[in-house]
């Protein structure tokens, strides 16, 4: 009877030490806190995307990331934990292998040049440091070496305490410690590109159907045709006039009355703007798809609108055929 009583209170104290309880104020950080920086950001300071090293507390689990990335000024490392995983130190080198604070082979994390506690614990911390305080080898590189001092919390006690580092190189000593190296990168973002084509108004007759050309492109017949708004899609880059090999570069709309036409072009795909119009109208069939030779035409400095007034015979049969010279900017 005594053995058992032993044993039981024996487990009890077991349990009892490997689940340390926190303090109040830790205990609600860390129900509380929220990250600033998830740990699939991308581009937080700067146009690149950041290099992603795993965070392994203990050797062997993963516990975050370092998240590096720079700008044309500043070097940014963001230590990220995972869920239920939290910091309580930060220790960090960036700089040439031969400065960082080593002894018999294993790095002096106390010794690091930047570093940082936390009370209450917080999941989420970014270093900015100036890249003109940072000795760089000629090809732009330095190495990272991200030591951190980890919890983790499960239901408001620390069942694990760790240390975490981060890369994939081993320091030469017989800890486990790693780092890992970084060469700067030039990500400004690229000039803008702007596509022009050429854009219709979708019809009922393809030019290639009128044995008008053998270029794509619509012409719309309207036959005994009543008053009212009639709405078309305006197509560009539709080769062989299949509207899924080009995009939707905008809209017409008609507003037929007696023998007036009011025709108005608008562009509706962003960034896209127009330099030209023309208008075929006629009470007689098109002979020609050279948009120079219906009529009516606007030379425009990048519009996203344009529109015409015009008139026919008013007996409510006649063809219209809208181009437009589109410039799209991505």
């Amino acid at each position: 009877m005594k053995k058992i009583i032993t044993l039981v209170v024996f487990a009890f104290l077991i349990v009892n030490c490997t689940n340390e309880p926190l303090s109040t104020d830790i205990q609600t950080e860390a129900k509380q806190s929220n990250s600033s920086t998830s740990a699939t950001a991308k581009g937080t300071y700067s146009e690149c995307d950041p290099i992603s090293i795993n965070i392994m507390a203990g050797q062997f689990t993963n516990a975050g990331k370092i998240l590096v990335e720079n700008d044309a000024t500043n070097l940014y490392v963001t230590y990220s934990a995972l869920t239920n995983w939290y910091f309580s130190e930060l220790h960090l080198f960036v700089g040439p292998y031969a400065n960082v604070p080593i002894k018999n082979g294993n790095p002096i994390p106390g010794q690091f040049p930047y570093n940082k506690s936390f009370n209450p614990l917080i999941q989420s911390y970014t270093f900015t440091i100036p890249l003109s305080s940072i000795v760089l080898d000629d090809n732009r590189c330095l190495f990272i070496a991200a030591h951190s001092s980890m919890k983790n919390i499960v239901n408001g006690n620390v069942v694990r305490t760790e240390t975490g580092w981060a890369g994939d190189i081993k320091f030469p000593g017989k800890n486990w410690a790693t780092y890992f190296k970084y060469c700067l990168r030039n990500c400004e973002t690229p000039p803008p590109v702007t596509n022009c084509d050429t854009a219709y108004m979708f019809g009922n007759n393809t030019f290639i159907g009128l044995e008008i050309s053998d270029k794509w492109g619509w012409a719309t017949y309207y036959d005994n045709v009543a008053d009212g708004t009639y709405n078309y899609n305006l197509y560009a880059g539709a080769g062989q006039n299949n509207i899924n090999n080009g995009y939707l570069a905008g809209t017409v709309t008609i507003v037929i009355q007696g023998s007036s036409v009011k025709v108005t072009i608008n562009a509706t795909h962003p960034g896209t703007v127009f330099t030209e119009t023309h208008v075929y109208l006629s009470d007689d069939r098109p002979t020609t798809a050279a948009p120079g030779l219906y009529g009516n035409q606007h030379t425009l400095n990048n519009y996203t609108t344009d529109s015409y007034d015009l008139t026919y015979s008013g007996d409510g049969n006649f063809w219209i055929i809208v181009h437009a010279a589109v410039c799209t900017t991505n």
